[in-house]
């Protein structure tokens, strides 16, 4: 069973571990340091900042992941999506996580666009994106600088519309705290 649990502070230092991890961070924007004073500021700003929204992803009352919306923009409906695996051994259920938050934007939130940026090299996400029918809709080069290099990012749109008309991800709903 998967539940989305708003981040508490007791939370942090396991997300702390998890996004400080080279196979978590590698197709992330930025690199954080191991600082916990650090992670608990980024938990107070998060909570202030009401174009954001995190939840850390429960399945089976264990603690596998994270996910989020940036960017979001109740005037114009729209909001910009991510998230990751931290769990290793829990990877292998990371494309059916995506489906309850879409529902919930879509359906809870009343918006009408999911966006996703992609950094160059992250073949898993683009796939799964696409799976989910988002279409790509910009290429920003030479982006991202991250390992002495600069990186495109591909950018990603799902409209409400070509999400509601599949009927195939409708019984995936969860509450988000």
């Amino acid at each position: 069973m998967l539940k989305f649990l708003k981040i508490q502070e007791k939370h942090l230092a396991l997300i702390l571990n998890w996004r400080t991890r080279p196979d978590v961070t590698q197709f992330m924007f930025s690199d954080m340091e191991h600082d916990l004073e650090k992670q608990k500021q980024w938990h107070r700003d998060i909570q202030a900042d009401e174009t954001s929204r995190y939840w850390i992803i429960s399945y089976q009352d264990k603690l596998i992941g994270m996910i989020y919306l940036t960017d979001v923009d109740l005037s114009n409906r729209q909001c910009t999506w991510g998230y990751y695996i931290g769990e290793a051994s829990s990877r292998m259920i990371g494309g059916i996580i995506p489906p309850y938050l879409f529902n919930y934007v879509f359906h809870q939130m009343g918006c009408s666009k999911i966006c996703a940026e992609i950094m160059e090299g992250n073949e898993n996400a683009i796939k799964l994106n696409e799976m989910f029918g988002f279409k790509l809709v910009a290429r920003h080069e030479n982006h991202i600088h991250k390992y002495g290099k600069d990186h495109d990012v591909f950018v990603y749109e799902l409209l409400d519309s070509t999400w509601s008309s599949s009927n195939k991800y409708k019984r995936f709903v969860a509450e988000f705290e």
